[in-house]
């Protein structure tokens, strides 16, 4: 590095010198210190909260170095050399015996054991000593020094959802892969590395927001040159920036313009502190450089400008480029990455089937190539060495200049290829698994070697990371993924030959084929990587190094579930993993280890001690504290945290699980479902949450309308009661007065709902102005009610068609006894009912009135017949929904059940027995024997569900157990269903969940309780 005659900026704080140190010492090197960036700034130190002042360096590419290079320069080293150190004299020589080795690594000096120097060169002797005589205390005193020193235990199985993308770190010494978040969007994605040369999982971080990448979107992981950084797209269309080897869910740096709902692309420069992604104003080229340094960048279109101002992209395109793309083509880039030079930025523009040359210097295309009009085609490739371009268009492939853009060869496409790959010196496969061919290619002369006739398996390098195709480092053998889904390992020298054939790691998950693709990142190393699992092969042999099947679920209970929560979810990282298709066992950092006896070799292959979050280390080598259970491991535990976490078990005994049939007996009662579906509005209990207030409120009066329908009217009043403040409060406290009073409850009626006028002056809705009138009709306020009915009936009648207006209008009229008003009301209406059920709420009602000629009439005489040769239209059929189908099945209506199904032309088949059997039988009281055995069933499949997926399913369990009328069954079930997120509520979440199931066996449907 240059310092003298440099001009220099510090930024931030440092922790060993003062800026004044830092200014003098650079100044005595030559160097000419300012107080901020400028355009005639060459470099940047940068300490802590730096990134207000080093913003403006980062997003143009000025050198930013941190405080260990600081101190480097000015101790006249060049960044990146460690400081002089004495060397680790511990590493045995490959002629000791064990006795000898043991006493090297005791006398060692273990303070000057550095991890990154000293590692793998122990781990490398020691291999060569267990070969020769096993395991011995040399290596138990080794594993113990590096214990004390701060190795941890790891797992491997960390992930929530599939595996999203990944990618290799400059060096090839590390594999990066992300994955979603699974049912559980909260918890977030995980960054896993792994260490390319054991294939062992060294570090994870767990709880990125929002999960990593996305299905189908490829390129969503870029390390920086040095591999000190990496940047993720995350959150589904922000950007990141973390340290691969820290421990920080946050980012270091995030970026964010627009909520798309898919990630927009990236590119990481290789300086690890800007990058390429979409933002900005630009209709030349939606996307802008940021600063990626510290801190957030923001902007429009959907987020407040935040941070270091963006560096957009502006015109003209070059002159022999305008008649094709025009002066503004209002471009996308995607699929991108940076120059290694940092000069360059290419990428294919997606929508607009190009290849692109962003200038990051000048801020201007360079050039821009047109592509074969088809997302199945090849999409255009990079060589190695960033000196060529592979692509095809009008049945050629094209090899062109990538610095220019200018042909330097043509020949023969290949019509059906999928990927274009890139090889060492040049060499180019082109994989065409419709045709069955490999074409290899010298990319650099545009000769045509020769094609290989194999039948490899479809690739989609658009959106996922892996391909069917990979080189070996030398560029003399390839892999490629078979149509079977196993391995073929080639010889690509002057006469093509299959060496081998290699098992894959296809797995099928349900319905769904998980297929994988391949990466040869060291001569010795095979990487197959699936979103569903990744394996290291040595290629030569086809052993197996490591083998990571991620999601088993046994169905044997998770070790550590106490009172229905899992306490290892607390931690930082899940200690629970699955060992194998059956069995869980449970890894914490501290060493200590929860197993069946007899299985320490499976645990080798699945566990090892992480060195400095970078490197592996054999599980086997070290002390091991295996215990059977977490009752034992609670009291011997290797760590005081640990043995808190596990003190609940303590005195337990065995806390193995001997399971009964399911599902349980159900003597639960609906009672019972209200408490649970109440004490689930517990956790909604935030301030300023819209979302959630609305959802207490509504969720508390549809209780109390459930128990007013049941009778009992003192737990109504009770729940109406327990109503928060909110806009919606006085609606709902009116509804349940109405039907209270109905009921012939008065005192609970008047207790609810004890309002004079002026205490409803905020009532501005319709439907609730419609609730008030009906309140003060059952409470014998005559005069107040025909006021506030005139006040609904006005609102009514401004607009006919509007039946979230005139249908609780009718409904309040009905309900206080004066049904030829309603009658009258109803009559007046226009169309039908638009929205929500569309009005399958207002059907029920009158089934559970028995008023069939009614519904009769609406369905058969005012709804307009579906014609299926026109477009499906609403608002012109009654009960335009197959809720109204479920309706009147479990009301036993199998006439109008037909007549509905021959209006609206939708099948009815299957529901008209049942219908059949309840209009002759009555309602079940509880579930047939053969629903309870397609309940087991369903249990049982859900039981080998990964835990990340099991959420959704145990929601739809619970519906089904719901409609069985089986309670116990829905109890045992919401536990295991989604807790609420910080984003609002979904359908399958436990709070939404418990309230259809209470509905749907307290009325039979999922609607609101009228």
């Amino acid at each position: 590095m240059i310092i003298s005659g440099s001009t220099v900026v510090l930024a931030g704080r440092f922790g060993r010198l003062s800026k004044d140190e830092a200014k003098r010492g650079l100044e005595a090197l030559g160097a000419k210190v300012t107080a901020s960036v400028s355009a005639k700034t060459d470099l940047v130190f940068a300490g802590a909260k730096s990134g207000i002042k080093a913003g403006p360096a980062a997003v143009r590419g000025v050198p930013i170095y941190d405080e260990d290079a600081l101190a480097a320069v000015l101790e006249g080293r060049e960044p990146g050399t460690a400081p002089p150190s004495p060397l680790f004299t511990g590493v045995p020589d490959e002629r000791m015996g064990p006795d000898e080795a043991f006493d090297t690594l005791k006398n060692a000096d273990w303070s000057a054991f550095c991890p990154e120097r000293d590692t793998v060169p122990l781990r490398d002797a020691l291999q060569a000593l267990e070969r020769a005589h096993g395991v011995t205390d040399a290596h138990r005193l080794a594993t113990a020094r590096l214990r004390d020193a701060g190795a941890l235990l790891r797992h491997f199985d960390v992930h929530h959802g599939e595996l999203n993308g990944h990618a290799l770190s400059p060096d090839g010494r590390h594999l990066a892969v992300g994955s979603g978040t699974g049912d559980d969007y909260d918890r977030g994605g995980v960054l896993q590395v792994f260490e390319v040369a054991t294939g062992r999982c060294v570090h994870a971080i767990d709880g990125i927001m929002g999960g990593i990448g996305f299905p189908d979107y490829a390129r969503s992981l870029q390390w920086s040159a040095d591999g000190t950084r990496i940047a993720l797209e995350y959150n589904t269309n922000a950007t990141g920036v973390w340290d691969p080897f820290g421990t920080a869910r946050e980012p270091i740096a995030d970026a964010f313009f627009l909520a798309s709902g898919r990630p927009l692309g990236m590119a990481f420069a290789p300086d690890g502190r800007r990058a390429l992604v979409y933002g900005g104003g630009s209709d030349f080229l939606r996307n802008v450089i940021v600063a990626m340094h510290e801190g957030s960048v923001a902007g429009p279109p959907d987020a407040h400008p935040e941070g270091t101002e963006p560096i957009e992209f502006s015109g003209p395109l070059p002159e022999e480029f305008r008649e094709t793309w025009g002066d503004e083509p209002e471009l996308i880039l995607g699929r991108a990455f940076w120059s290694r030079d940092g000069s360059r930025v290419y990428g294919q523009a997606g929508d607009e089937y190009a290849a692109i040359s962003l200038d990051v210097e000048k801020r201007q295309i360079s050039w821009i190539l047109g592509l074969e009009e088809d997302q199945d085609a090849a999409p255009p490739e990079w060589s190695l060495d960033e000196r060529f371009l592979a692509y095809q268009r009008g049945g050629k492939l094209i090899i062109t200049d990538a610095l220019t853009g200018e042909t330097a060869a043509e020949l023969a496409g290949y019509p059906g290829a999928d990927v274009l790959c890139w090889g060492p010196g040049g060499r180019l496969a082109v994989v065409d698994p419709a045709g069955g061919i490999v074409g290899i290619i010298d990319g650099t002369t545009g000769e045509h070697r020769y094609d290989l006739h194999v039948q490899t398996d479809t690739s989609n390098p658009r959106g996922w990371d892996a391909r069917s195709w990979a080189w070996s480092p030398d560029g003399e053998q390839a892999a490629c993924v078979i149509g079977e889904g196993r391995i073929e390992i080639w010889s690509l020298r002057e006469r093509p030959e299959r060496l081998r054939v290699l098992d894959g790691i296809r797995r099928t998950i349900g319905q769904w084929d998980h297929g994988f693709g391949l990466e040869w990142p060291a001569d010795d190393v095979l990487i197959a990587i699936g979103s569903h699992a990744v394996r290291f092969l040595r290629p030569e042999t086809g052993e197996i190094v490591a083998d990571h099947p991620f999601h088993h679920a046994p169905v044997a209970r998770r070790p550590l579930l106490f009172a229905g929560r899992d306490l290892g979810d607390q931690l930082r990282l899940s200690p629970t993993f699955a060992l194998d298709e059956d069995t869980w066992t449970v890894a914490f950092e501290d060493g200590t280890v929860i197993a069946p006896p007899g299985r320490d070799d499976d645990l080798d292959g699945r566990l090892c001690w992480s060195v400095a979050r970078r490197f592996a280390w054999p599980f086997r080598w070290g002390e091991q504290s295996i215990f059977p259970d977490p009752a034992h491991a609670g009291v011997g535990a290797a760590s005081p945290e640990t043995e808190r976490l596990l003190a609940p078990f303590r005195g337990r005994g065995s806390t193995a699980e001997t399971r009964g049939t399911w599902p349980p007996p159900d003597t639960a009662t609906v009672s019972d479902l209200i408490t649970v579906v109440r004490g689930t509005l517990v956790d909604l209990t935030r301030p300023d949450s819209f979302v959630y207030g609305e959802w207490t409120v509504d969720t508390l009066q549809q209780l109390a309308m459930i128990c007013v329908r049941r009778g009992d009217a003192a737990e109504a009043r009770e729940l109406a009661l327990a109503i928060p403040e909110h806009r919606r409060r006085l609606g709902q406290l009116a509804r349940i007065a109405l039907v209270l009073g109905a009921a012939g409850f008065d005192a609970e009626a008047a207790a609810v709902f004890p309002y004079a006028d002026d205490d409803l002056r905020d009532v501005s809705d319709a439907a609730d102005m419609a609730a008030v009138a009906g309140a003060c009709a059952v409470l014998g306020h005559r005069e107040r009610s025909e006021r506030w009915f005139a006040c609904a009936r006005e609102a009514a009648d401004a607009d006919r068609s509007n039946w979230e207006v005139r249908l609780p209008l009718v409904w309040a009229l009905t309900e206080c006894g004066r049904e030829q008003e309603a009658r009258v009301v109803l009559d007046e209406g226009v169309g039908t009912p638009v929205g929500r059920y569309h009005g399958v709420p207002w059907l029920v009602y009158l089934l559970r009135r028995g008023e069939t000629e009614l519904v009769r009439e609406l369905i058969g005489e005012r709804s307009e017949p579906n014609d299926p040769n026109k477009r499906h239209a609403f608002g012109v059929r009654w009960f335009d929904d197959w809720a109204a189908a479920r309706a009147l099945t479990v009301y036993g209506q199998p006439d109008l059940l037909r007549l509905w199904g021959d209006i609206n032309w939708a099948s009815v088949r299957r529901d008209l027995p049942v219908a059949e059997r309840i209009a002759a039988e009555g309602r079940p009281t509880g579930p047939t024997a053969d629903q309870v055995t397609d309940l087991a069933a369903q249990h049982a499949g859900l039981a080998k569900l990964p835990k990340a997926t099991k959420r959704r399913e145990s929601a739809h369990a619970a519906r089904n157990a719901a409609e069985c009328g089986h309670v116990s069954a829905v109890l045992d079930l919401l536990p295991g269903t989604e807790e609420p997120g910080n984003y609002g509520l979904g359908s399958d979440d436990r709070t939404w969940v418990a309230l259809s199931a209470l509905r749907t066996i307290a009325i039979g449907v999922d609607v609101d309780v009228w």
